[in-house]
Formats: structure tokens, C-alpha cells, sequence
């Protein structure tokens, strides 16, 4: 994969051609995609305040007038990679005790209420805007996910962490792709057997 491709990663394309996350869990999986561990810092998409808020802005997670700051790029951060320690939770089947404090420390000025459309239907909606906003928005999807069942779905790559919403009936999945991480775990599994033998 070039540098263009791996830059589209999370955004345009996903690895392996998986297909992305249901619905408005999507938009989760995109936020915990804005970086990948493995990639150069500069090419996180929520790395500046600059680049913050033209992802937000362009996931309509905030208004024009929305202003970001250093500090909003923080705590946007630090919500990112609580909502990836969930996800790696998922995986693995590890205590998301951390995860769930360092999310409850970022989204304190984050709240919801109840909206009820013409049809009865109910859902979350923000209070607040800018970043109080777009983090009570990622945590009300988070919210319906859980409830749905879908939550239970997504994960963290064993390999790089990159969130991917697994679709296989026995929800075995722990790849990103088996084609790229998968194979690279397995090719340094055959490497360290074949140096203990030799």
C-alpha cells in the first residue's frame, strides 16, 4: 500500500476492503480511524486544531463559527483513544475500567437530551455545541450502539488498533485485515519457531 493509500485509511478506504460500521456507528469508527498508532503523528486527522476542526466541521459534528483549541484537540484525543481502549476491551475481553474513567473525565461538559420526532420515535441529541457538542454526539452513538447490540461488534485490531466493525457470525474477527495484519503476525510467529529451532 503507497503513502496515498495508507493516508486514506479510516477516512475513504478500509484495509482489507472491510466494510464499514453500521449506520451511525460509522461515524465512531471514523473517529477512533482519524489515527492509527502506526502511522507518523502529522497524519492524525484531529492532531491540530486546524485539522480538528475541518474533520469535525466535515462531519457536521460542528458549526462553522466553531472554534478549536489546543485544549479541545486534548481532550478529543484523549475521548479517541478511551473509545479505542473500549474497542480493544471488546477484543480481548480485558477490564474497560480505564477506558470508561478517562471518558467520563473528557465528557463531563458533554450532555444529551431525549428528542422525540413526529413519528414518536425518540433519540439523543446535544445540548451543547462545538466540542461539548461533537463529544456528547460520539458518546450518544457510542450509547446506541450498546443498547442496539452493535457495540459488541466493534473492535481494536490485535496488530495496530485500528477500529473495524466485525461481521463474521461467530464474532472471531481480530484483524484489521487478515491480509495485512494477520499475515504479519503470523509471518514473526513463523520466524521466532523457526530461529528457536535453528
Amino acid at each position: 500500500m503507497d503513502e496515498r493509500d495508507k493516508r486514506r485509511v479510516g477516512e475513504q478506504i478500509e484495509p482489507g476492503g472491510r466494510p464499514k460500521a453500521p449506520g451511525r456507528l460509522e461515524l465512531l469508527q471514523r473517529f477512533v480511524n482519524t489515527h492509527n498508532h502506526e502511522f507518523p503523528d502529522e497524519w492524525d486527522r484531529i492532531g491540530t486544531p486546524e485539522k480538528a476542526q475541518a474533520w469535525l466541521l466535515a462531519k457536521a459534528l460542528i458549526g462553522p463559527g466553531d472554534a478549536i483549541t489546543d485544549a479541545d484537540v486534548t481532550r478529543l484525543r484523549a475521548l479517541r483513544e478511551g473509545i479505542r481502549a473500549l474497542a480493544i476491551a471488546n477484543q480481548a475481553g480485558h477490564s474497560a475500567a480505564a477506558a470508561s474513567e478517562a471518558i467520563r473525565d473528557v465528557s463531563a461538559l458533554a450532555a444529551l437530551s431525549v428528542v422525540v420526532d413526529a413519528n414518536g420515535r425518540t433519540a439523543l441529541q446535544p445540548t451543547g455545541e462545538g466540542v461539548d457538542g461533537a463529544v456528547a454526539m460520539l458518546l450518544g452513538i457510542l450509547h446506541e450502539a450498546q443498547l442496539g447490540g452493535d457495540w459488541s461488534r466493534m473492535k481494536a485490531c490485535r496488530q495496530c488498533e485500528y477500529a473495524f466493525f466485525d461481521r463474521s457470525k461467530n464474532r472471531s474477527a481480530t484483524w484489521c485485515a487478515m491480509a495485512i495484519c494477520g499475515n504479519r503476525i503470523k509471518n514473526r510467529a513463523y520466524y521466532r519457531r523457526k530461529r528457536g529451532t535453528t
